[in-house]
């Protein structure tokens, strides 16, 4: 910055300027280097991924699922279970995505597909692609199955020798030769491995397959597929896999949705197949009695030689026989809700359905049962999916409870008006077997055989109705599930890995780590190297730079000793001049942020180069800590220094004042004792004093303080100083330290702040070729 910069330069130093973003660049762009080696690493890094990495297809399947109309003209309609419609608190689509992507039923599905092996060829360097169906030349079928050991993870390779043979190798080095169809038994279990027949040529001579463990891979296919309901208002649900062959996957879907509508009828139809069962078991133990009394009828008339009988005895035994089917329906009907009632309060079947739903006469309990069962059924199907814990099982649990207590009543209430029935027929029977008193006694016990004969007739025409019944409504219930919208479906290219994403992501991190690391460095490491960056990080204006010299306590002496630093100082204490034209300016305070950053060899070189000029100039040695003027100045004297002057009021001016041997315009004013508390010393009555004294007596006064980043001490003399000169080293010097020189500058803490640069070389700024001249001209220092 020159002399016309400074006089057209308006400073306002409230106003806080943003850095340039051309700075920033040029400053990144000199490690471009550091910006293409990472680049070229993480795009390696990510090609590397792509590379071995096995793409992925998505495949999707739609489903459309029942809602209910079908299921409810099945088995366990009725008008109870409608009314009780009210107890379902989920929707039947959320429950069945939850059955869908269940770890048992993707294991069956599994299990269905016999994916206990996956096969792989190699495919370029340390890179193996996953093979399926018509692609694989050879199939394994198992025997028996073992459990596979947690230590073996490898791939087992097999070598197909010719059309007979074929060599496996399961670790480095181990290898055993079998023939096609020879029975393997090892730790996964026995097998055989078959060479497929019509192979097309050119077949993969050298395969690689895994053993896999069922329970596991079904964990990692729920991992990779989701199913979710199109919207809130539709039965349709959406299935998406990922699968690296598309084949495959579409199979896995295919065989899912097979898997599922099975295992759905399963659970509608157990209850009817539960009921048919207990009536076929009757029916056989029916068919045995009619048999035994039919030959007792047939041998009772051969040895009594009975053809016929008298109208009163066809009377008694339509009227003896209407009363004993209805105490054999009474005995049925009770020995039933006895049946029921202990399946219901046993705690071994609290979570099993109850049987012999279609033997109860009374409809209303009927249907209280069969609504416990649906029930039942729901909650079987939920626990396929989940655990005990779920609230939708806590929810079924609840109403089982409520629906077993009203059952428990119904069934009492039953029980109680059948003994009653019961009793009322049993009198009526008894005045038949008065009647029957009237009756020839062998007609009496044929009548009696007659009528065992009769009842387990009716019984077994009864049960033969109800198995028709259960029959008609196993079949009325064997509609799928789910119904398959849209077969699933591959698409034509890998969804991942995602390359063009990847390598965009990839390029991006390459040029942001480099900038990351070279921002923590520079901001916790860095220094600051140019002056550009110091022009770019504060608007406080830089009255110019000192050059780097590598011999110490070099100083200004007399007018004849020139030098290019004493130039450099002459040109910047005309800057100053210039920067303060408007304000005064006698009093200079040099400070910097930490020490070694040459605010003493600027004071003292700045107050030679003023006494040079004619000017009386005192130097201060404020920096009360550590103070260094006189001893980087050589001078020593007893003499007391500022801390005696301030802390006593024996001492006057010319007590501490010490002249320059060299130049009669220059004085010194040493630190003197050193204080435990300096800042307590520094804010004494008579400082202000000291510098009244001091402005009447001289032109300038330069205070070298101690460095304002480390302690306050600087700022207790702000009242006094007219201007700051805020010393910067180069390569020494932190660019978050210009952050106090801002702060000051804009909360306006001292007069007039200004930037010294110090240490300047060649590759700092113009400082050298400027002083080319006085290195060659000019006479040795």
């Amino acid at each position: 910055m020159d002399i016309k910069d400074l006089l057209n330069q308006e400073i306002d130093l409230k106003k806080s300027s943003s850095v340039p973003l051309e700075f920033y660049f040029k400053k990144y762009l000199r490690h471009w280097y550091l910006f293409l080696g990472g680049v070229l690493l993480m795009c390696g890094a990510a090609l590397a991924y792509i590379y071995y990495t096995p793409s992925q297809y998505e495949i999707n399947s739609t489903l459309m699922i029942n809602n209910g109309t079908e299921a409810k003209k099945g088995f366990s309609n009725n008008t109870v279970l409608d009314d009780l419609d009210g107890y379902q608190t989920t929707s039947i689509v959320e429950n069945e995505v939850e059955v869908l992507t269940s770890v048992s039923l993707i294991k069956k599905t599994l299990e269905n597909l016999d994916f206990y092996n996956t096969f792989f060829v190699e495919d370029g360097f340390k890179r193996y692609k996953e093979i399926y169906g018509k692609e694989v030349p050879v199939s394994i079928s198992y025997s028996k199955l073992n459990d596979r050991p947690e230590k073996f993870t490898e791939m087992v390779r097999l070598e197909i020798i010719d059309d007979n043979s074929y060599e496996l190798e399961m670790e480095e080095g181990s290898k055993s030769r079998y023939n096609f169809g020879d029975e393997i038994n090892n730790f996964f279990g026995e097998f055989t491995i078959d060479l497929k027949e019509n192979q097309q040529e050119p077949y993969p001579k050298s395969l690689f397959f895994t053993y896999n463990d069922m329970r596991e891979m079904a964990f990692e296919y729920r991992e990779n597929i989701n199913a979710e309901p199109t919207n809130k208002l539709s039965t349709v649900i959406s299935i998406t896999l990922l699968a690296t062959t598309p084949e495959k996957g579409e199979d896995f879907l295919k065989t899912l949705v097979e898997v599922y509508n099975t295992e759905a009828l399963k659970n509608i139809n157990s209850t009817a197949s539960n009921t048919l069962a207990f009536i076929d078991e009757q029916m056989e133990k029916l068919t045995t009695e009619l048999a035994e009394i039919e030959k007792a009828v047939e041998t009772y008339k051969n040895e009594n030689s009975i053809s016929d009988l008298s109208a009163e005895s066809q009377i008694y035994l339509q009227n003896s026989s209407n009363t004993k089917q209805k105490l054999s329906e009474y005995d049925i009907n009770f020995e039933v809700l006895n049946n029921l009632e202990e399946n219901l309060t046993s705690s071994n079947n609290l979570s099993e359905m109850v049987q012999g739903s279609l033997l109860i006469e009374d409809e209303a309990l009927s249907d209280l049962v069969k609504k416990y069962n649906e029930l039942q059924r729901q909650r079987q199907r939920l626990l396929n999916g989940t655990t005990s814990d779920n609230p939708l099982v806590k929810n079924l649990d609840e109403q089982l409870f409520s629906l077993r207590s009203n059952l428990l009543e119904n069934i009492q209430s039953s029980k109680k008006s059948i003994q009653i029935a019961k009793k009322s027929l049993q009198e009526n029977a008894l005045v038949i077997e008065e009647r029957a008193n009237r009756v020839p006694q062998i007609e009496r016990e044929l009548l009696n055989i007659t009528r065992q004969q009769s009842t387990k007739q009716e019984n077994y025409q009864y049960l033969m109705q109800k198995r028709e019944e259960s029959i008609l409504s196993l079949a009325a219930t064997s509609v799928s599930n789910a119904r398959v919208i849209d077969p699933p479906i591959a698409g034509l290219y890998p969804a991942k890995p995602m390359k063009k994403l990847i390598m965009v992501f990839a390029f991006i991190l390459g040029l942001g780590i480099p900038f990351g690391l070279i921002f923590v460095n520079d901001y916790y490491f860095g220094k600051i190297g140019q002056k550009n960056e110091v022009e770019a990080m504060s608007q406080v204006p830089i009255m110019g730079e000192i050059s780097h010299e590598k011999r110490k306590n070099l100083y200004l002496g007399t007018p004849n000793h020139k030098s290019l630093i004493g130039e450099q100082i002459n040109l910047i204490w005309t800057n100053m001049k210039f920067a303060s034209m408007k304000r005064t300016n006698q009093v200079i305070l040099t400070t910097s942020s930490i020490g070694g950053e040459g605010k003493t060899f600027f004071s003292i070189n700045l107050a030679r180069t003023i006494g040079l000029s004619g000017k009386k100039t005192v130097i201060l040695e404020f920096d009360l800590r550590k103070p260094s003027v006189l001893k980087q100045l050589g001078i020593k004297t007893n003499k007391p220094g500022i801390s005696e002057y301030l802390s006593s009021e024996n001492y006057i001016t010319s007590d501490i004042l010490t002249l320059s041997e060299e130049n009669p315009n220059i004085f010194f004013i040493g630190a003197g004792k050193l204080s435990d508390n300096p800042l307590q010393i520094m804010n004494s009555p008579r400082l202000e004093g000291l510098f009244v004294e001091l402005r009447n007596k001289f032109d300038y006064i330069i205070i070298d303080s101690a460095p304002i980043g480390l302690v306050a001490d600087a700022f207790s003399l702000s009242p006094f100083a007219d201007m700051l000169a805020y010393v910067v080293r180069y390569y020494y010097t932190k660019p978050n330290h210009l952050k106090l020189i801002n702060e000051i500058a804009k909360n306006e803490k001292f007069s007039n702040p200004v930037l010294v640069l110090n240490d300047a070389k060649s590759e700092h700024s113009y400082g050298y070729k400027y002083g080319y001249y006085y290195d060659t001209k000019t006479a040795k220092i």
